[in-house]
């Protein structure tokens, strides 16, 4: 169950869990994990009900996958009273289980509420917990809330790339220049560099590796051209790039949709278009967070081509059929 779940095959796992003729705490707690990385923050609370009626005892990990489920979901009062419920069963969370609240706190917009829970906490707080919260200030605009958190960041770690990326563009979105040409200047001082985005897709048990904008590849070009036309169809259903992630003053909006054209999954939905059957699924892995503009292009190849694409990006999977994805637009 939890090697189909982890390669994107949910409905193996469901399949295999609904096969057992008996099923113990572990299976139970595989499955709701399962459903939670996958988006369906429903079904696994369900599940997690289902258990408890059939007197099965949950544990911290039982928990976790629906915190996970909840966090993904926006299911915040849900998700704070399990939270509160672990005390009563008698489980100590862990710096895992105040992830999942921090994140379900900031995704919902508290954001100072989420910094003060991760302040307050009991054990001392990792660097996951303030850069999960460093991501929802993005997200939010939260430019003053945001530099609290990254010297918060800065003073455990200041050699990781993407905390100056994100930080320096809530500065740029917010029109804070000046702020935002001091983190890249230090930045620079630092010698720190923006991990590139990567993404893989198996096509006949060959795994084909590609990286935003480069021509690594030996088919690159191939897919570069199939992204070209991809795009052209998109457009004829409304497509318009969302560059609104895109923070280059210097730039003008063409130049901008020209940046976001060939980002990695764009480059590796493409060769997979290029080379499945039609109506074959296509699963694709990638390194980074899907951008918002390769979420919209995803959605729409999946309901032009008739296609159904499993993403898993950095935090989860992405079903994504018919021009709707299982994340509701919620990651």
């Amino acid at each position: 169950m939890d090697m189909y779940a982890k390669c994107g095959s949910l409905e193996d796992a469901i399949a295999v869990f609904q096969g057992m003729e008996s099923r113990e705490k572990q299976a139970w707690s595989v499955m709701i994990v399962a459903y939670a990385s996958h988006g369906y923050g429903r079904e696994a609370i369900s599940l997690f009900e289902e258990m408890k009626k059939q007197g099965i005892k949950p544990d911290d990990i039982t928990f976790l996958g629906v915190l996970y489920a909840c966090s993904h979901s926006g299911l915040v009062s849900e998700g704070l009273q399990y939270f509160d419920d672990m005390k009563d069963h008698g489980i100590i969370p862990g710096i895992k289980h105040y992830g999942c609240v921090t994140d379900l706190l900031a995704r919902s917009g508290q954001l100072e509420r989420a910094y003060k829970f991760i302040d307050e906490l009991p054990i001392k707080p990792t660097l996951i917990l303030w850069r999960t919260l460093l991501s929802a200030c993005g997200g939010r605009g939260d430019v003053e809330l945001g530099k609290r958190v990254f010297e918060r960041i800065l003073e455990l770690d200041d050699s990781h790339g993407g905390d100056y990326v994100i930080f320096s563009n809530l500065c740029a979105n917010t029109g804070k220049w000046e702020e935002m040409n001091r983190v890249r200047k230090l930045m620079n001082e630092k010698g720190v560099v923006k991990v590139p985005g990567c993404s893989s897709i198996e096509i006949d048990n060959t795994v084909h590796e590609f990286f935003a904008g480069d021509g690594k590849h030996p088919k690159s070009q191939e897919a570069r051209r199939m992204v070209d036309e991809v795009i052209d169809q998109l457009k004829l259903v409304g497509y318009v790039p969302d560059t609104s992630h895109v923070f280059h003053v210097e730039m003008d909006e063409d130049e901008k949709a020209t940046s976001l054209r060939y980002h990695s999954e764009k480059l590796a939905i493409a060769f997979g278009l290029l080379n499945t059957d039609p109506g074959a699924t296509l699963r694709v892995v990638k390194n980074l967070r899907i951008c918002p503009d390769c979420h919209l292009m995803a959605k729409l190849v999946s309901m032009v081509f008739n296609r159904r694409i499993i993403l898993r990006d950095l935090n989860r999977f992405h079903h994504l059929e018919d021009g709707v994805c299982s994340c509701g637009d919620y990651w």
